[in-house]
């Protein structure tokens, strides 16, 4: 802000602007020269309202009105008292007193003795100082005009206030808004024409207080809204602040501000090292010994020009698990998710529950494609480690030598290639939530004796390091394979089994599901027929018979890609016998038919058809006709009995 110049105070000026107020208040008319526009404006404003000249009553002090407002203006008036109180002091003169008012007027706080106050008794806190109470004076016109003022002598509208000089300047928030006015009053004798730089300047304070207060605030809610503990050192390591994350993640309280951190704290790894370096890293993996027990932390710090320090602290589990969901280790299937009504299937869906409501290590045993990873994250999100990571790990496809890395981490410098601030392993991204081992009957014997340590201990030791990590992991182990056999030929770990072993539950392959699979078509064929928009496409009475009757080596994943395949490659609007892989075709052909006899009768015309047209195909050649189908010629001569298909019938037809 910046002083207006005012006119020179000089005695004869005073006196001509008392002259043109008696001449208002005797309703002749005034010289704009000598009277500003602002104390005319609001002389005029007086007179219109009936405001008297000559008397002024002073208003009852608001005791209720006050208390309401000074809550409302709390850290305005806590801001502006210790600024009001050095102007009232760097003053030294009687009679001079420092107001503050709300936007209505109404005084909240007064810096003054009681002896000036009682030479300006309308300052007191409780009274209102708006020019509708008071006339024309320096917080009335201040109000009005939202800028700073002054009021000299008489310029006051009451003759009862031309002792007096006032000037006022307005405070706003950091936002900008108006909050009120500051005001000193002095006897005339004593007003100078610098006076309203001081009050403008003292205004300017509190504004500036105001901004500060904010920005602390501002910047304390950020910190508590920090997932992240922070804390601030000043240079002698002495904690300056820290939020409640830093404050909870050390077992601390708010009384630790104030203290030197290494009298609370003590690091493994030397945080007295860190505190005399003051060097910048990032997420540095740090023990913190805090006497009732340890706590691991990533440890970030930044120093400040002063010497300061600035340390952040970073939850371990949280980043890991972070760091597993940015890997894509969520599971998204719930036991809804699993289709079919057969027995077995079933049977394997109601141990799976069980299993998902406690800690046992499950073992989950099926043909490939029978949905054992489905099962894994059925279990795991009806679990109460639902909201924890879900890591999956396909034993079979780690590379042998990466392995042990892979699986339980490694230290800074474990293997040339290694990362030089180390890395987390599979188990310790899934720390409180859940890691699924499929194929487990593929991992190498030395990652199972590991393995076989981390279910015992509950905790995992790096590559190349020597401390243990305790970790809260549930394993969900799969297989393909016959593991007893395997122990019983040293290729698995029998002990290993056995911890594994806990709860096994057998997944059925769709062969053993005859009812499940006209199911799984037709929720394929709506899943791809939305996917791909074919919403008309149809399935002919003989094509979903033929599926039906397949043995599905590859089981669900198999039956899923030939559904996808077929809805990508229709032409028209329905998917026929002529459309189906060859290998589920010469399954006909061989006789594998379901047990429904209108469906046993449809095959019978879908293998007559096919063995006519793959006859056409190949001009007749048997042997060809043979191999297409991938049936003997023998098998192919009895086909062509069965049906009543003859030589010269074939040729006839050819």
């Amino acid at each position: 802000m910046t002083t207006p110049v005012h006119p020179p105070l000089s005695r004869e000026r005073m006196l001509a602007v008392s002259a043109q107020w008696q001449r208002f208040m005797a309703g002749l008319a005034v010289d704009a020269d000598l009277v500003r526009p602002v104390i005319l404006q609001s002389w005029q404003r007086c007179r219109q309202a009936g405001f008297p000249s000559d008397r002024l009553a002073l208003c009852p002090i608001d005791t209720a009105g006050l208390a309401r407002s000074v809550a409302h203006n709390r850290e305005l008036v806590e801001t502006a008292k210790e600024v009001m109180d050095r102007l009232a002091h760097s003053i030294h003169l009687s009679s001079s007193v420092v107001t503050l008012v709300d936007t209505t007027g109404l005084v909240l706080h007064v810096s003054a003795t009681s002896e000036d106050l009682e030479n300006v008794p309308y300052g007191a806190p409780g009274r209102r100082c708006d020019e509708a109470t008071l006339g024309t004076n320096g917080m009335g016109v201040c109000l009005i005009e939202q800028k700073p003022v002054h009021i000299i002598a008489s310029e006051h509208f009451n003759a009862s206030l031309h002792y007096l000089s006032c000037s006022a300047a307005p405070v706003h928030d950091s936002s900008g808004h108006f909050l009120g006015a500051i005001n000193l009053a002095i006897s005339t004798d004593n007003f100078h024409q610098h006076t309203l730089g001081l009050v403008e300047a003292a205004a300017h304070a509190i504004e500036e207080h105001l901004r500060l207060r904010s920005l602390v605030r501002t910047q304390h809610i950020i910190l508590e809204l920090l997932d992240d503990g922070v804390i601030v050192l000043d240079s002698d390591g002495v904690i300056a602040s820290l939020n409640r994350q830093a404050c909870s993640m050390l077992g601390l309280d708010a009384g630790a501000a104030g203290k030197n951190i290494q009298t609370l704290v003590r690091a493994s790894d030397g945080l007295g090292t860190v505190l005399s370096d003051r060097q910048t890293f990032h997420d540095r993996e740090t023990t913190f010994n805090l006497g009732h027990g340890e706590r691991s932390c990533a440890l970030s710090c930044a120093p400040f020009a002063d010497g300061g320090l600035l340390l952040t602290l970073r939850e371990t589990r949280r980043m890991r698990k972070y760091a597993a969901r940015v890997a894509g280790a969520k599971a998204v299937y719930t036991f809804e998710n699993i289709v079919g009504e057969s027995r077995q299937l079933r049977e394997a869906i109601r141990l799976a529950r069980v299993a998902s409501q406690g800690e046992a290590t499950t073992l989950l045993l099926g043909e490939s494609g029978t949905g054992k990873e489905l099962f894994a994250q059925a279990i795991h999100n009806a679990s109460n480690r639902r909201k924890g990571p879900f890591v999956v790990v396909n034993c079979g496809a780690l590379p042998r030598n990466l392995v042990q890395s892979e699986l339980f981490g490694y230290v800074a410098g474990a293997f040339s290639g290694a990362l030089k601030e180390g890395s987390p392993g599979k188990f310790e991204l899934a720390d409180g939530g859940s890691i699924f081992l499929d194929e487990i009957g593929e991992m190498p014997l030395e990652a199972q004796v590991s393995l076989l340590r981390l279910l015992q201990e509950s905790e995992v030791t790096r590559l190349g390091g020597k401390e243990a990590k305790p970790i809260d992991v549930r394993i969900i182990a799969a297989t393909n394979k016959d593991l007893p056999t395997a122990v019983r030929n040293k290729a698995f770990r029998g002990d290993l089994y056995y911890r594994l072993n806990v709860l096994s539950i057998q997944i059925p392959p769709l062969r053993q599901r005859d009812d499940d699979v006209q199911l799984l078509i037709r929720v394929f064929m709506d899943k791809f027929k939305r996917s791909l928009g074919k919403p008309d496409l149809e399935m002919t009475r003989e094509a979903l018979a033929s599926l039906a009757a397949h043995h599905w080596p590859g089981n669900v994943r198999e039956l899923e890609n030939c559904i996808e395949r077929l809805v990508n490659v229709a032409c028209e609007d329905r998917i026929d016998i002529s459309d189906l892989p060859q290998d589920v075709m010469a399954d006909m052909v061989r006789g594998r038919q379901p047990s429904s006899g209108g469906a046993a009768m449809s095959l019978k015309r879908i293998q007559r058809a096919l063995i006519l047209e793959t006859l056409r195909e190949t001009g007749g050649n048997f042997r060809r006709t043979s191999s297409l189908l991938n049936i003997s010629r023998t098998t192919l001569y009895a086909k062509l009995k069965q049906y009543g298909i003859t030589a010269d019938s074939f040729r006839a037809t050819s």
